[in-house]
């Protein structure tokens, strides 16, 4: 069974998704909305593997204000 994957977040260990079929829609600054179908299996190589529990996610990312350049910015751990 092909599975498709989708890039949650892109980085030197990147945290993605697999499922039977994902529908993706960018709703701007880091957030993505996902309808998937079947088993949605999240990776990432120094946590655990999760499996969602709905067909309906919002991948979202915590934001910080940077007091030097005065803008947004994602919040990395």
């Amino acid at each position: 069974m092909n599975k498709q994957v989708v890039v949650l977040e892109p980085s030197t260990n990147t945290h993605s998704v697999s499922a039977s079929s994902i529908e993706v829609t960018n709703l701007e600054n880091s957030t993505l909305k996902l309808k998937i179908n079947g088993d949605g299996i999240v990776t990432h190589g120094e946590h655990g593997t999760l499996v969602t529990e709905s067909p309906n996610v919002i991948k979202y990312n915590q934001q910080e204000f940077n007091p030097i350049t005065r803008k947004l910015q994602n919040a990395y751990d």
